[in-house]
């Protein structure tokens, strides 16, 4: 590890940063129409890989006397054919790192999008010109920390712990694992390779550009989100933001939300968010901004609900989302998905959506050896609905915890294969509530298992794409 000052610079010198397999992908895939390569097509590569970016930056800076701003200016004055040549010989990150290392990196580039996308946007409601300069100085803001993870892992994640943490003694732990601050390193270090000012300045707290202090405040609002894995913003930043973007306090955190939608449709399958997922997914307010659920159009909710399934990539959170769909959107009181484990052929509990006065469904499991109605319904991908003219048939084969829990209830089972394969069995009902299946709700469940068999499949099939091109 560096000592002082100049030994860091010197260090962060040294490191070349890795870029995404799949930014290597998409080059390839470029090079087949190599004469027809335009800026857009680089920046759009960029703007989802802050390894290539800053490497962009670093390069042109250092080269150029005039300040860059944006990626775009950047890729200018390096040339198309010498950005192609940089992103073709820059290592690959999967390759280079361990997958314990690799997965971090990742999430702290996915952290760094939203920084950089939470500012542009601020930036556009304030009716600012110049708002991909903030873009870029938000993606590229950290360029330190993924410049730690290559020079000292270890100091990496214990960085990121204290970065992360609400410890109110962040900077003395960070000056204890670094020797100094962060702040003072990065600034250091962008002097050196000349980076726009917009990066440089913001790491002191003495300036008076708006443009930085929506910078500073979209940084400071995405280290609050994963640190407290919450969306339940706290109230004096709610107002900073407010006052900043000029709108009522009271929309301000629906605002928040709407963005941080856009990026999930924008970007969930090229970078990985699924913390931040996670993190709107268990909160107790809606995923949805209140502009969007104040609107009692469940359609409208579902709708949302499905754009979200195509833009996920991780099964176990289209999972989620698919349960979540089916018990908010369509409005059953119990979800139940059951996944099929090969070892012991049965299935077993896997997640649940269900109203707080219902028992818990995770418990249940099913040996299909010994089980004949599941055994039957596993056969092939079908669904199932028992109702009160049918319970007395199929009722002694549901385990106890999954009957009808009133004698008028109609309850949905139906099985789901990917590509072939058993995945698992979805459970719906309306709970202790005598409210009959309507046909819409049938429709509207059909079509929610079908969006989640298509995005798992074609997670599939992008993953495996993905591997054979590395």
């Amino acid at each position: 590890m560096p000592d002082n000052l100049p030994d860091w610079i010197t260090t962060a010198n040294a490191c070349e940063l890795p870029v995404l397999s799949s930014s290597r992908h998409k080059l390839i895939t470029l090079l087949d129409n190599e004469q027809n390569i335009k800026v857009n097509d680089l920046l759009e590569i960029a703007r989802l890989d802050p390894g290539f970016s800053m490497t962009l930056l670093r390069h042109a800076g250092t080269k150029q006397k005039k300040e860059i701003t944006t990626l775009s200016h950047a890729i200018l004055l390096i040339s198309i054919p010498q950005t192609v040549k940089i992103l073709s010989q820059l290592p690959v990150l999967e390759k280079k790192l361990t997958p314990q290392i690799v997965s971090s990196m990742k999430q702290l580039y996915s952290r760094q999008y939203l920084t950089a996308f939470l500012a542009r946007e601020w930036s556009i409601l304030r009716k600012e010109s110049e708002n991909n300069e903030l873009f870029t100085a938000g993606l590229n803001r950290g360029f330190f920390h993924f410049i730690l993870y290559l020079i000292d892992p270890k100091k990496a994640v214990d960085f990121e712990k204290s970065l992360l943490s609400n410890n109110p003694g962040k900077l003395n732990q960070e000056k204890k694992i670094l020797g100094r601050t962060a702040n003072e390193l990065s600034e250091a270090i962008a002097k050196r390779w000349r980076l726009p000012e917009l990066i440089l300045e913001s790491y002191s707290g003495k300036h008076h550009n708006p443009k930085i202090t929506g910078i500073r405040m979209a940084t400071e609002l995405v280290e609050w989100i994963y640190s407290n894995s919450s969306i339940q913003y706290p109230d004096e930043l709610v107002s900073r933001i407010a006052e900043y973007i000029r709108i009522p306090v009271h929309q301000t955190p629906g605002m928040i939300n709407k963005t941080i939608i856009k990026v999930f449709h924008q970007a969930y399958n090229k970078l990985p968010n699924q913390p931040l997922l996670r993190i709107f997914m268990s909160n107790d307010a809606s995923i949805y901004s209140p502009s969007m659920t104040d609107n009692k159009d469940d359609k409208k909710i579902l709708s949302r609900y499905i754009k979200l399934l195509r833009s996920t990539t991780s099964t176990r959170d289209l999972i989620k989302i698919a349960v979540e769909a089916i018990h908010k959107g369509v409005g059953f009181s119990r979800v139940l998905f059951m996944s099929y484990d090969k070892n012991e052929n049965s299935l077993k509990g896997h997640t649940q959506a269900i109203e707080n006065s219902l028992p818990d469904l995770i418990p249940v499991s099913v040996s299909l050896d010994l089980n004949k109605l599941y055994k039957q319904l596993l056969k092939k991908e079908q669904i199932l609905i028992i109702n009160k003219k049918n319970q007395h048939k199929y009722c002694i084969f549901l385990p106890e915890i999954v009957r009808p829990l009133t004698p008028n209830a109609t309850i949905i089972m139906s099985s789901i294969y990917i590509n072939g394969r058993l995945l698992g069995c979805v459970f719906v009902d309306h709970g202790k509530s005598n409210k009959q299946i309507t046909t819409e709700e049938l429709i509207s469940y059909k079509s929610i298992c079908k969006e989640l068999k298509a995005a798992i499949e074609s997670a599939s099939r992008n993953s495996i794409s993905c591997k054979k091109v590395a």
